[in-house]
């Protein structure tokens, strides 16, 4: 079947980090801060950090570690 966007979302955090606005072109995802919310709620452990994009905004980027 199709697989969802959240499903999307968290395989391609598995293998790279992403910021809000790369998951919503890369995942069509646009509540990526919940979302990871979420995982980590169900266990999944998600680490962030802060990134500082060319034009001088600080995001947060999120991926998700694997063992």
């Amino acid at each position: 079947g199709e697989m969802t966007r959240t499903e999307s979302l968290r395989r391609t955090l598995a293998v790279r980090w992403l910021t809000p606005l790369e998951a919503a072109q890369v995942c069509g995802v646009f509540s990526l801060s919940q979302r990871v919310g979420d995982f980590r709620r169900q266990g999944i452990e998600v680490m962030d950090r802060w990134v500082k994009l060319p034009s001088g905004a600080r995001v947060k980027s999120y991926k998700i570690a694997v063992r």
